[in-house]
């Protein structure tokens, strides 16, 4: 090989690993900034800013699963991510609550009581967010990824992340061979996992798969939408209060939201498998 294409293809190789780890440090930056506005009571995007970046950061680590000190990292991030979960589905549960109390006109008492819940967990979260020392990892994770990173070449990084989404691929493709409109709802919700996890792969390293596993990623989004639904609802009365009785008339409203949720579920699933 010549020196001049020598030259491009090194400069192709760090020019591509830079890309990656500006995009990560970016996430992490996006992430560090959310937890400082956490502290304003008035910024409520800040949990979810938080919670999204979360998210990716620890998708994305998932290029490197042999490097020791990123697998801590991301047990850290994954602790963290646990907790704003905890806020998020209690906050689904209220919207929820809202919703059918509006439709049916009762069950106001029990919307207030769930509304002063989500206040009693949020004024622990972010002393919670804080023991984790989530601050001091968001600092570091930068540095690790790109000292794992920049001097990989561009094809290593492109296979790694190709081989990773066809290993994704292949669960999601076994969580969803079988599924019916009958099946259990646990099922599904092991399909919503696998979607998760190939939707926010693919969102991290679209500039290195294929144009096949790209065209994907619109449905997969529906898909994961979809199942969504049909999850938190599930989760609504799986995690009902004990103290508190569901009323029948939510009852039956919960039970036909899931099974549209499902069937629209059931709908994009057949329209990706034609697609792949």
């Amino acid at each position: 090989m010549s020196k001049k294409k020598n030259k491009k293809l090194v400069s192709s190789n760090r020019s591509f690993a830079r890309e990656l780890s500006t995009h990560f440090s970016a996430l992490a930056l996006k992430a560090s900034k959310a937890l400082v506005r956490m502290a304003d009571d008035g910024d409520s995007e800040a949990l979810h800013d938080l919670r999204v970046n979360l998210r990716s950061l620890r998708v994305l680590q998932g290029l490197h699963p042999r490097s020791y000190i990123m697998r801590e990292q991301r047990k850290q991030l994954g602790i963290a991510a646990a907790l704003t979960g905890q806020d998020r589905d209690r906050e689904v549960r209220l919207a929820l609550a809202e919703s059918l109390s509006a439709k049916t006109g009762c069950g106001a008492e029990i919307v207030s009581l769930l509304a002063d819940n989500l206040l009693a967990l949020r004024q622990h979260l972010l002393p919670d967010l804080h023991a984790t020392a989530l601050a001091e990892t968001l600092s570091q994770v930068s540095s690790v990824w790109d000292r794992k990173t920049r001097h990989k070449r561009k094809r290593v990084l492109q296979s790694a992340a190709r081989q990773k989404s066809r290993q994704l691929e292949k669960r999601f493709l076994k969580a969803a061979a079988d599924l019916k409109l009958s099946s259990p709802i646990a099922d599904w919700h092991s399909l919503r996992l696998q979607v998760k996890q190939l939707r926010y792969w693919g969102q991290g390293f679209a500039a290195v798969l294929t144009q096949r596993q790209n065209r994907r990623l619109p449905i997969l989004i529906e898909l994961q939408q979809s199942l969504g639904l049909v999850h938190d609802i599930a989760l609504f009365e799986e995690q009902w209060p004990q103290e508190l009785t569901l009323p029948k008339r939510w009852q039956k409203r919960l039970k036909k939201q899931q099974q549209h949720a499902l069937e629209d579920a059931a709908g994009v699933l057949q329209q990706l498998k034609r697609v792949w």
